[in-house]
């Protein structure tokens, strides 16, 4: 970061007095000949360091963007990649694309990576999260999707680079909690105004963020007309922030308490559809226990 025109001239300054063939020209005052000279030089040099900090800012990009097989460019080169239009070379030969952009096909809108190893490999492997359709209303890409998507990254890929594509259903959300309001609409509207402040949350975190337990209480605790929630351990079942998550065979697992954050498995989190292997897993509505706030327990 470049220095203020000030911090140069004082520099230059107390450099300038180290100099004894220059003392007889000391002087405090800021019109004097000298002084005027090492004020303008300052300024010239305060505008050749912030060149030089928009060169770096400049070159920094330019590295960031370079195909040089970061995760990064494997994640960009998932949002551009088109279904079922052939991958070209470059006339340069140094990059791939297609021969015409065409935002519709582009299916992938979210994507992520992680890095995993194991005793069997030495390398890593890359393990690239994808997921299609808008925020909060994300879903898994189909396997025969997968398999062209694949297909295509092993086409850009870097010699060596073991990569994996991965797509699953959302992490069902299950906010079994204590709700309490104040009783001033119907519980039904309650429902309603917390649906709405879960449903924004989930639209609003990153993908393949982490989630915190304390982020859900506070969306549930910002809907109208709750005043309080609670996650009371005497109950039956026991209360807390659930996750179920998908395997990568397409099964739903067994709940799992989040005790203060966790991360998903797909990358986001959804509501229980209540029909095939979500049967059995409870909405919002079902897993909240609503509870009219009386105000005089102690």
């Amino acid at each position: 970061m470049s220095r203020t025109i000030k911090q140069i001239y004082e520099k230059a300054i107390k450099e300038r007095n180290k100099r004894l063939e220059l003392s007889e020209f000391d002087s405090d005052s800021k019109l004097s000949v000298l002084n005027g000279i090492t004020w303008t030089f300052a300024a010239v040099v305060f505008s050749f360091e912030s060149i030089l900090d928009v060169f770096a800012i400049d070159i920094s990009n330019v590295i960031n963007n370079r195909i040089n097989g970061t995760p990064t460019y494997y994640i960009n080169a998932l949002m551009q990649y088109q279904k079922g239009d052939e991958l070209m070379v470059r006339e340069d030969g140094l990059a791939f694309g297609y021969a015409d952009i065409d935002e519709t096909k582009q299916i992938i809108t979210q994507a992520s990576y992680m890095e995993s190893s194991s005793d069997v490999n030495l390398d890593n492997k890359l393990i690239l999260k994808v997921a299609t359709g808008e925020k909060g209303k994300l879903k898994s890409i189909p396997q025969e999707e997968l398999i062209m998507i694949q297909a295509y990254i092993n086409k850009i890929k870097f010699a060596g680079t073991r990569i994996e594509i991965a797509s699953q259903e959302g992490d069902v959300l299950i906010p079994r909690v204590s709700v309490y309001h104040d009783g001033a609409v119907m519980e039904s509207e309650v429902y309603d105004r917390i649906e709405e402040k879960l449903n924004e949350y989930m639209m609003n975190i990153k993908f393949d963020s982490t989630i915190y337990v304390s982020d859900i209480i506070a969306a549930i605790r910002g809907a109208e007309h709750v005043t309080d929630v609670h996650i009371d351990t005497d109950t039956i079942p026991t209360q807390g922030i659930f996750i179920a998550p998908y395997d990568s065979d397409g099964h739903i697992t067994p709940t799992r308490k989040v005790g203060r954050m966790t991360h998903t498995s797909s990358g986001y989190l959804k509501q229980s559809g209540g029909s095939g292997e979500e049967k059995e897993i409870p909405n919002f509505r079902q897993a909240i226990k609503l509870i009219l706030d009386a105000g005089n327990e102690i």
